[in-house]
């Protein structure tokens, strides 16, 4: 295995990996699927990128992280936390976070007008991971109690709809101001490391039976 950086990160191997796939049996069908990767076709799908790891130290109340990459559709950033000494990869803890604010290629307050506070934190995961959830699978889930001791999930929306509408995040261009998050906190205990996740729209476009581009 490679990370992103090049360097190789240990002797990892996968074993009995499977392939599921689907047949059309109609051979009509069949043809009108072919006709419709030659011609030109595109899939949607979500893109997750893993920006950036950042160290904060136990004693910061300030922090600012800028997400400085173009996307066309920014649907969320996804914060996730651990302690910086790691005993449970399944744990992720929340570092007293109070409260975040908020601004895009130089407009602040542009999602939150007045901030996104610890009272949303909850609802803002909830809307994102469990859109079409009942109630009570959300709360199965999702309980509040858990998200605020090993399941914390500090969750940006940026999307201009909650049903998932493929387009409806932040369109990013200007990069050099990008996202900045200015993030108030109170002090924790023990070092925190800081996991920056980007989710966008992203399209997969076929020509001529072959991948021609990817976009997002």
């Amino acid at each position: 295995m490679t990370a992103q950086g090049g360097e190789a990160k240990g002797n990892y191997k996968l074993d009995n990996l499977e392939l599921e796939y689907e047949t059309i049996e109609s051979d009509t069908l069949a043809g009108e699927v072919s006709r419709m990767y030659s011609t030109g076709r595109s899939l949607s799908y979500k893109h997750v990128t893993l920006m950036r790891t950042s160290n904060w130290d136990k004693d910061l109340t300030i922090v600012n992280e800028n997400i400085n990459i173009p996307r066309k559709s920014m649907s969320a950033i996804v914060l996730l936390f651990t302690n910086r000494v790691r005993n449970d990869s399944e744990e992720y803890i929340y570092p007293n976070i109070d409260k975040v604010n908020l601004t895009i290629e130089g407009v602040p307050n542009a999602v939150f007008s007045q901030g996104l506070p610890k009272s949303r934190f909850f609802e803002e995961a909830k809307r994102f991971f469990c859109p079409m959830c009942e109630k009570s699978m959300a709360d199965e889930f999702m309980s509040i109690s858990k998200f605020f001791s090993t399941g914390f999930a500090l969750v940006v929306d940026l999307r201009s709809t909650q049903d998932d509408t493929t387009g409806g995040g932040r369109k990013i261009v200007n990069t050099q101001s990008g996202v900045l998050m200015e993030i108030n906190k109170r002090a924790t205990t023990a070092d925190i490391q800081c996991n920056i996740f980007v989710v966008s729209d992203a399209l997969l476009n076929f020509a001529s039976r072959d991948l021609s581009s990817i976009q997002y």
